[in-house]
């Protein structure tokens, strides 16, 4: 466990190092990176024992974060803002549900190099919380990652994950977090990479720069997250495409998704609020850029992706009151919840 521990802290100087140089010096190719014999030998054993092998996991690994980082985009939809991945040169996002909630929302899909194209929702399968959402004018030299089409990830395996956390940032690349499968289940896949609020809807990838996983949700443990395996995403295909939403209250009530009208991003351990939606019920409460959200109804949280989960699980028209530190001084404000229809 301690040569893990440090494997990991050693590379994680190296993707401090990875995602310094331009954007749009990168490039995205649909061709898998597949490493050559002596490295898929390192990767495959339980950890590196010297640092040659360290060595050819960090180089295969800056491959890698090269050639997706292109491809992983920021999503806006409706007050709601994520991460995603493009994955065919038809502009095709794969993303989580809870972003997408159901088919024919507008919205945007922004990539690191700044371009914001338009975009709308597909299907969603609230059951694992997998989505898909379609670019509408994909331009001829839009980057995009091969999907996996192997068997599930087995524990131990290497993995890469990049999000979009609180949008495109200006001289910022998407954050890159390093680790390894910890178990997979029907639907679940757990990593110990480190996601934080926004990441939902990001991309997991394997050592061969393919999307194996999209973000769902942060564990209990800053170490124990979850994500989608992309064997949802293949299984059910032809109907995400063709914008078939189930699962979740969807079954229910197709037309019902909450909605606060807000972004954020985790800093430091706080839910902060990044921006605020015209129009939505967030504005009207009068939230601000720069809140710190610490608590929903006594419930203390410390990540956006816990405030996105608590609003998901609600209906339009519940209220709910927030705890909120603005610079210091602590307010109370009470939101209802609209509604999409």
């Amino acid at each position: 466990m301690k040569r893990l521990s440090f494997v990991r802290s050693l590379l994680s100087l190296v993707l401090s190092a990875a995602i310094v140089q331009p954007l749009a010096a990168q490039s995205a190719s649909p061709v898998s990176l597949e490493p050559t014999a002596d490295t898929a030998k390192v990767l495959s054993a339980r950890a590196p024992t010297n640092a040659a092998e360290l060595k050819l996991i960090q180089d295969q690994l800056l491959k890698v974060i090269d050639r997706v980082m292109p491809a992983t985009v920021a999503v806006e939809i409706r007050g709601a803002a994520g991460s995603g991945v493009i994955v065919n040169k038809e502009g095709l996002v794969l993303t989580a549900a809870h972003v997408v909630g159901r088919a024919g929302r507008r919205g945007w899909v922004q990539l690191p190099d700044g371009r914001r194209l338009r975009g709308t929702s597909l299907g969603a399968n609230h059951e694992v919380d997998a989505g898909m959402m379609q670019i509408d004018e994909p331009p001829d030299d839009l980057p995009f990652i091969p999907v996996s089409t192997g068997p599930a990830l087995d524990p131990g395996q290497w993995v890469v994950t990049i999000g979009q956390p609180g949008g495109i940032v200006k001289d910022r690349a998407p954050p890159v977090r390093f680790g390894r499968v910890l178990f997979r289940d029907e639907g679940l896949l757990c990593t110990d990479c480190e996601l934080v609020g926004g990441d939902s809807g990001g991309p997991l990838f394997d050592m061969k720069g393919e999307v194996v996983g999209i973000h769902s949700s942060i564990g209990p443990m800053v170490t124990h997250n979850f994500h989608v395996p992309v064997t949802c995403f293949n299984k059910d295909w032809d109907r995400l495409v063709e914008g078939d939403v189930w699962g979740g209250h969807y079954d229910d009530d197709p037309n019902a998704k909450p909605l606060l009208g807000v972004r954020g991003s985790a800093e430091s351990g706080n839910c902060v609020i990044t921006a605020i939606f015209p129009g939505l019920p967030a504005e009207s409460a009068g939230i601000k850029v720069g809140d710190v959200i610490t608590a929903i109804d006594g419930r203390p949280i410390s990540t956006f992706d816990e405030l996105q989960r608590i609003v998901f699980h609600k209906q339009p028209g519940d209220r709910l009151k927030l705890e909120i530190d603005r610079a210091g001084k602590t307010l109370e404000i009470a939101v209802r919840l609209g509604g999409d229809e």
